[in-house]
């Protein structure tokens, strides 16, 4: 949501300012300045800039009123101080239309459902993750891997036993492994990282130059086609699905394949069955992978947007 910011007319300065969620209805008629309204805080906003535009993430409000955690009585901000600082922002009825608030809304059309049965993209073990730190290419090592959760693992700070050659042709001498992290503690990836002897218990984030994300799964395990499109043959084993939406999704490792070549299918279709003990789910847009979580890093820009010039936005039809 955008609001735009015009000066007081005075002395005041701008004022750094609480949100909160309502939990009372009320309208515009009733409600007075000197009774102000309160609820579930949500979080200090910083101070606005005079004659410029406030962005504010909503996202998070949204979805508590939409999973049913709230009743949407709208939201309310508060002045962090009383001490002649004030905001004030045009309104819906200000002459002047282009400067009244606006809802700017991301949807990228994906829509993906989740192509293992039994399980969502929020409660499926994941075993490796797509590394936001590609900076030398996808397939290849740069010794950083970076989750979609911000979580990072790094070679300095301890290198797996485990290892895989490179995955593109471009680096032919590069091994690929999982690393620790800087406190040398588990990763976490939303609760659902494996922490079993295989992903040697969970202290390595795998890894280096990983497209994709490693879902564990019994071989022979049914995999459905996350949405509709046009299915091809890709490599010895895979699929590769083409969406009207401008994305793909590639299904590797599969031990059988259930769709001729070219075949129009629907979200939901069954296209084969898993091998090699997981899926390997990769997404792209045009010619660059995707995260189809999204950035959820609580710092900083998302370094595989940088490399990729793409917002990594999350695709799911369940998104969190």
């Amino acid at each position: 949501m955008y609001l735009y910011t015009y000066p007081r007319g005075d002395s005041s300065t701008p004022v750094s300012m609480n949100v909160y969620v309502l939990t009372v209805d009320w309208n515009e008629q009733t409600q007075y300045y000197y009774t102000p309204l309160y609820g579930y805080f949500g979080g200090t906003h910083p101070a606005p800039t005079v004659n410029s535009w406030y962005g504010i993430n909503m996202i998070s409000i949204y979805n508590a009123w939409k999973d049913g955690t709230y009743t949407n009585y709208g939201f309310a901000f508060l002045p962090t101080a009383t001490d002649n600082r004030f905001n004030m922002f045009r309104s819906s009825d200000y002459s002047d239309y282009r400067y009244r608030p606006k809802l700017v809304v991301d949807y990228d059309g994906a829509n993906f459902g989740f192509p293992l049965p039994n399980y969502t993209p929020y409660n499926v073990p994941i075993s490796a993750v797509v590394d936001h730190s590609m900076t030398t290419g996808g397939g290849c090592a740069d010794g950083v891997v970076v989750a979609y959760t911000g979580e990072t693992g790094e070679s300095e700070y301890g290198v797996s036993n485990w290892s895989h050659d490179n995955e593109s042709d471009s680096c032919p001498n590069d091994i690929l492994r999982g690393f620790k992290n800087s406190s040398g503690t588990q990763f976490n990836i939303n609760n659902q990282y494996v922490t079993s002897s295989g992903n040697e218990y969970g202290y390595y984030l795998f890894y280096d130059g990983h497209t994709g994300y490693d879902y564990p799964a019994t071989n022979g395990t049914e995999v459905r086609a996350a949405a509709s499109g046009t299915a091809y043959y890709y490599d010895t084993g895979d699929v590769k699905i083409v969406h009207p939406s401008g994305y793909d999704t590639y299904y590797l490792h599969l031990s059988t394949r259930s769709i001729y070549n070219g075949q129009l299918v629907t979200k939901g279709d069954p296209i084969g069955t898993t091998g090699s003990g997981h899926l390997h789910f990769t997404v792209k847009k045009g010619l660059q992978r995707v995260d189809p979580y999204g950035w959820k890093g609580e710092y900083g820009a998302d370094p595989l947007e940088i490399i990729t010039r793409i917002k990594n936005v999350c695709l799911w039809d369940s998104c969190q």
